[in-house]
């Protein structure tokens, strides 16, 4: 079984991601050529206010984006997800957007935060997706400010039930020397659920595929495998 992407913005003129529909298809056909044939959509979501993309509309672009793909005989495909940002305004926010599940299969979330602290309302956001039956998973947790400065509380963040995505890029050694060496160090931890690229633009792929080969040296071959096919699988449904 090939491997499954987790976090991508490749949806194009989204978000901050791939900009056009001819760098989204460079994109992708890259990741075929690394071992990939499944990916997840995964634009930032949640925030009405910012005019962040509704379940339906995210699955309206995830088919026209496959439509393409297929066309262009890239063997990748895609599903609808989200990167869903915590705030406070979780419970009035998502009911008019839609939680973005992986798959929108109704079960595991992929949020972010990027506060300098873990503040107490992340903890009752993330609560909040529990007692509705999701399973939370934080994105990158190498590069979030709180575990930068304080790299052990991610063991504090654990016992909230959270599952943890790690970069590609970083691990690779594509980015700064601190969120590299905390990406490397949360790896041979066991601390990562599964590894995703975040791929955003086509000259950033190179530098974040490379991260595969980081992920095998470091922790070898079967974790490889693990991080990005049997876990992320999970989520396929």
């Amino acid at each position: 079984m090939k491997r499954i992407d987790v976090h991508g913005h490749f949806l194009p003129a989204l978000d901050d991601g791939c900009a056009t529909l001819a760098e989204s298809l460079e994109c992708l056909r890259m990741m075929a050529g690394a071992g990939y044939d499944r990916a997840f959509c995964t634009p930032h979501c949640g925030s009405p206010s910012s005019n962040d993309p509704s379940n339906a509309r995210v699955l309206d672009l995830v088919k026209l984006l496959q439509e393409q793909v297929t066309q262009a005989g890239i063997p990748i495909e895609l599903k609808p997800g989200g990167e869903l940002r915590l705030s406070p305004h979780i419970a009035e926010d998502l009911p008019k957007l839609g939680v973005p599940t992986y798959g929108h299969h109704g079960k595991y979330v992929l949020a972010d935060l990027w506060e300098m602290d873990w503040p107490v309302w992340a903890t009752r956001a993330v609560e909040w997706l529990q007692k509705r039956d999701f399973t939370v998973i934080i994105a990158h947790p190498e590069r979030m400010p709180v575990l930068l400065e304080e790299p052990g509380k991610i063991a504090e963040l654990a016992k909230l039930g959270v599952l943890f995505q790690g970069n590609l890029g970083p691990i690779g050694g594509a980015d700064s020397r601190a969120v590299v060496s905390l990406a490397q160090r949360y790896l041979m931890d066991g601390r990562y659920f599964m590894v995703g690229t975040d791929g955003h633009r086509q000259g950033h792929m190179a530098a974040r595929l490379k991260g595969l080969e980081k992920v095998q040296e470091l922790v070898g071959a079967e974790k490889l495998q693990e991080l990005t096919v049997r876990n992320p699988a999970r989520l396929w449904g």
